[in-house]
């Protein structure tokens, strides 16, 4: 049985892997994560999973949760992510307006930009701690 994984100011491994496991198993599912990150709250110092999907405009944020929180009651995986670690948005949160505005620009580059971490810095005027991209569609 999975069990939730606890999230910490350190970026781990664990953590990596099981937001890796949830964005396939939502991939599975035909509820697709578009533009999914882990974001460091700079004031908080704890870690949130992002999933910016066009099901949450059409469906509501409440209903993508409870096929988040489906999947977690299912899943098989060794560690599993807490719906209060998960933040679903749409394309108009700041950070993926942001994503998705270098991947629309010629500094896009997959092998740059998916599955990779970026220190403290700046994206198109947009300020962050620390983040971990998965995708950006």
């Amino acid at each position: 049985m999975a069990k939730e994984l606890f999230i910490t100011q350190e970026f781990s491994q664990e953590m990596l892997l099981a937001g890796e496991s949830l964005i396939k198993h939502l991939d599975e599912t035909e509820s697709k994560a578009q533009v999914a990150f882990w974001l460091l709250d700079a004031e908080e110092k704890t870690w949130g999973l992002i999933i910016a999907s066009s099901k949450v405009e059409d469906e509501g944020a409440r209903n993508y949760y409870k096929q988040i929180n489906d999947i977690n009651k299912i899943s098989e995986e060794k560690n599993v992510i807490s719906l209060h670690d998960i933040e679903v948005v749409n394309k108009y949160n700041r950070f993926v307006k942001a994503l998705l505005k270098v991947k629309d620009s010629d500094l896009w580059s997959d092998e740059y930009w998916k599955n990779t971490r970026l220190g403290k810095n700046f994206i198109s005027n947009v300020c962050f701690e620390d983040m971990y991209i998965y995708r950006v569609n």
